[in-house]
This record gives C-alpha cells, sequence and structure tokens, in this order.
C-alpha cells in the first residue's frame, strides 16, 4: 500500500513544511494555557502555530530530538533566553511553559509601573491640593497636631469652633454630637458621588448610632471610609480603567485606606503616620475597648461599641468629606 506524500515526510520535513513561523502571539499563548501538562501546552503551541495543519497525533509522533530542537528555536524567536531554565524545570517542557509565562509577568509588570507612575503622580497632586485647602482653613495648627495625637482627625470647621484644652475635646464632642447635628453634617456628604453612591448606608450608621447600636455603626462606618477612598482615587481617577486592569492582571490590590491617609497626613504633617483606628495590631496585642480596623474587621475584637470610638470615625469621615469635595468640585 502507497504511503501519501505527507507520511512520507520526515520529522524535520513536517515542520518545515507546515509551521512557516514560530512568534507566539497573546492569543495563541492564552489558548494554549488551557492545556493541563506543560507537554500538552508545548504540542497545542505548535498546532496552533501550523494553523491546524499539523495534528496534535503528528507532533506527538515526532522524535524527541526534534521537538527540542523546536523547543530552542521557540525560545529563539520570541526571545525567552532570559527566562529559559531547563536546570530549574522538571522538563523541557515545563521549561518552555515557564519561559513564556516569566516573560509575560515581566510585561505586566514594565506595564504597571509606567502606569502606576503616571497614577501616583496625578493621586499625589490631587492630594497636595485638598491638603493645602484644608491647612488654609485650619487656624490653630498646633491644636491639629495635638488631637491627631489623641486620635482624632475632624474637618476643618470642628477645629475652629473648639477653643478649650485639647484633653476636654472628647467630653466637648460627645456633648455636641446629638443625633440631629450628626445627621445635618451627613446630608452634606451626599452632594458627592463617591457618598451619594453609598446613601442607605450613610443613613442606616446614623440610625445605628440613634438606636444605640454603635457596633453595627463602626462596621459600617470603617468600610465606608475605605469605599470612599477607593472610589475617588480609582474608580474616579482619569487612569482609573487602566489601573483597575492591571491590578486584576497582578491579582492584587493597590489602593488602601492606609496608604491614603498616610499620604494625607505627610502632607499635612510632614510625616507619614496614620491613626492609631487604622494603624494594623497583631491579635494578641489587642485591647477590648480601643477602636482598630483590623481587630474589629476581622472579629477579634468584641467590646468597642462606646459613642466615642463611633465620633472617631464619624468625623473621620467627615474629614475625607472635607478633602475628597476638594478634589472633586474644585
Amino acid at each position: 500500500m502507497k504511503r501519501s506524500l505527507r507520511e512520507s515526510l520526515s520529522a524535520s520535513s513536517l515542520i518545515n513544511t507546515y509551521l512557516k513561523g514560530l512568534k507566539v502571539n497573546k492569543e495563541l499563548l492564552k489558548e494554549a494555557e488551557k492545556e493541563g501538562s506543560a507537554r500538552e501546552f508545548f504540542f497545542k503551541l505548535v498546532e496552533l502555530l501550523s494553523g491546524g495543519k499539523l495534528t496534535r497525533r503528528e507532533i506527538k509522533k515526532i522524535p524527541y530530538e526534534e521537538q527540542e530542537r523546536l523547543i530552542f528555536e521557540l525560545v529563539r524567536e520570541n526571545s525567552l533566553e532570559d527566562f529559559f531554565s531547563p536546570k530549574e524545570a522538571k522538563n523541557i517542557y515545563s521549561a518552555l511553559r515557564k519561559a513564556f509565562r516569566k516573560k509575560e509577568r515581566e510585561r505586566i509588570e514594565l506595564e504597571w509601573e509606567g502606569k502606576i507612575a503616571n497614577w501616583r503622580k496625578e493621586f499625589e497632586t490631587l492630594i497636595q491640593r485638598a491638603t493645602t485647602s484644608y491647612l488654609v482653613r485650619v487656624k490653630n495648627r498646633k491644636l491639629l497636631k495635638e488631637l491627631f495625637h489623641l486620635d482624632w482627625l475632624v474637618p476643618s470647621d470642628i477645629i475652629a469652633n473648639f477653643n478649650k484644652k485639647p484633653s476636654e475635646f472628647t467630653g466637648w464632642v460627645l456633648s455636641l454630637a446629638t443625633y440631629d447635628f450628626l445627621e445635618e453634617r451627613a446630608k452634606r456628604w451626599l452632594k458627592l458621588p463617591p457618598f451619594k453612591r453609598r446613601e442607605k448606608i450613610i443613613k442606616d450608621t446614623l440610625k445605628a448610632y440613634k438606636l444605640n447600636c454603635l457596633e453595627l455603626g463602626i462596621y459600617a462606618l470603617f468600610s465606608l471610609t475605605e469605599g470612599i477612598v477607593w472610589d475617588t482615587f480609582v474608580r474616579e481617577n482619569t487612569l482609573e480603567a487602566d489601573i483597575e486592569s492591571l491590578i486584576r492582571k497582578r491579582n492584587r490590590k493597590f489602593v488602601t485606606i492606609q496608604y491614603a491617609v498616610k499620604l494625607i497626613l505627610e502632607n499635612i504633617f510632614g510625616e507619614g503616620e496614620i491613626p492609631k483606628f487604622l494603624d494594623w495590631v497583631r491579635f494578641v496585642d489587642y485591647k477590648e475597648g480601643e477602636l482598630n480596623r483590623h481587630a474589629i474587621q476581622h472579629g477579634v475584637a468584641v467590646e468597642f461599641g462606646t459613642k466615642e470610638n463611633y465620633l472617631r470615625l464619624f468625623f473621620f469621615l467627615d474629614f475625607l468629606h472635607e478633602i475628597v469635595e476638594e478634589i472633586t468640585l474644585r
């Protein structure tokens, strides 16, 4: 029985006949990555590069030496030399797959660094403008710093209306902060998109204060502060689409409440401190009754529901409103 011309071709001839190029684009790589093993990844890649003219069965019959040669050509054609290390992999197929992955990670990293530099510049410019306006309105800078050391970070008008000793601030705020007073302040927040989007949560948080369900209110306030920061500096940022896309690719998040507040306070105080209630604390070191985001949101803390703790967060959110207002409306 006569063999067909295709069947009579050697492995080298098959490869030379049906593989016109070895450049692997994103689409081919994505398709090949669906394969479970590194060996099958290689076979799929060759099949795709041949445009389907080489079958998986034919590729698998190619002698190992020819497959090895083809892998080295793939490495060269796709500039994988810096990423290809057979000695560090189980086999040459695994080394090839790892090389493609390493190169893609480096590409994403470089893309990230370039875009994040632009994003950070814009981010820091917005913060500098907002904090400068805040400082202009705060007449008593010494009081501002003293209150911060007592773990209070509040709007400029609250500072302007306080004329007692810093040690008396907590008592003064507690007497000032009736439900109606807080409700009126919160209504102003709703003019800004990041707050308006969370209107129901804000109102429910105030209800919790009114009903003395302070633990629930505090839980919500912590989440509100993070949401406001995310919306302002990522969701509404002009480079938001690029940043969010890269965050997903890198399987990480970049903007955190701690990071944003640290930059804000660097502009206000010249140092990167953050309030104690936002700082990280080891669970074993947490003391019941303290206000701490890490311990509370992870369910370690249970005795934190006081009006003082609620108001610390409420006025901190009020402070963020003043900063965000400068960024979004000016």
